[in-house]
């Protein structure tokens, strides 16, 4: 085992950038989104084309797939209909974040160099994509809340000085009470920080970590452990994007009416 040549091997938490375009730095997990792009993009003709009445074994993977995204967001938002609204969304999401985390562990793609370095680098393996998406994620579910609730009552949930005017109106100790929701309501704006935080380093520190593990053990134990990792980085790989999407559709739930309030006022 060659101790320097595995530490060599391993891969910063910089992002490699390969080259420019008009002035835009582009790194190699760019150029692996870009090939995803164009994977999706093929995958959408194929089930266009070849998608009938009988089903193939192709399009029974398809359709096992699909059924099993929707079961998994029926299970979080407990309405059909809010399922069918974010299904595109989540559903693109999770697709997308399966493709990423699994297509760095195809054989031979990693090997492929430009100006030594590696063409094609798993993108959740760069905060920069993984801290976008989540970032993205809590924008858009906050935006969606606003619609929902409307901006004054959205902003009360986190500013409740409405809520200490009623309570010292009333007494004292309720006021005091109102206050520490007060406080609390603020810190919710933490929160919403924290989820950002929290929903990109879990799913950067995850998959970084299992590229720098598969490089040990192929440095370390060439036939013996790939193997075994290599499906230990599948499931982990599948498990990060399932756990990704269903959070963000669970902050999605916690953020719009509740379906008895939302029925009462349509």
């Amino acid at each position: 085992m060659n101790f320097f040549s595995i530490q060599r091997d391993i891969p910063g938490i910089d992002p490699v950038f390969l080259f420019d375009v008009a002035g835009f730095p582009i790194a190699a997990s760019t150029v692996m989104i870009f090939l995803i792009i164009v994977l999706f993009v093929v995958l959408a003709v194929v089930v266009r084309k070849t998608f009938t009445t009988i089903p193939t074994r192709f399009q029974t993977v398809m359709e096992f797939l699909y059924v099993g995204m929707v079961d998994m967001l029926d299970e979080v938002t407990n309405d059909k209909k809010r399922s069918e609204v974010i299904f595109p969304v989540i559903g693109a999401m999770f697709i997308y974040l399966l493709v990423a985390n699994l297509l760095g562990l195809v054989p031979g793609l990693s090997e492929i160099m430009v100006n030594g370095n590696q063409l094609f680098q798993t993108p959740t393996g760069d905060f920069n994509t993984t801290f976008g998406l989540a970032l993205g994620s809590i924008i858009v579910i906050n935006l969606i809340s606003i619609k929902e609730w409307g901006i004054i009552a959205y902003l009360e949930k986190f500013f409740k000085f409405r809520d200490v005017i009623k309570g010292f109106k009333k007494s004292i100790g309720e006021g005091s009470i109102s206050l520490v929701d007060l406080f609390v309501g603020v810190l919710d704006i933490v929160g919403e920080i924290a989820k950002v935080i929290s929903l990109s380093i879990r799913l950067f520190a995850n998959m970084y970590a299992g590229q720098i593990l598969m490089i040990i053990l192929l440095g370390a134990f060439a036939y013996i452990l790939p193997g075994v990792w290599y499906g230990m980085n599948i499931f982990v790989g599948a498990l990060q994007a399932m756990v990704f999407a269903v959070l963000v559709a669970a902050y999605y739930m916690l953020a719009i009416k509740p379906a008895e309030e939302a029925g009462t006022q349509e």
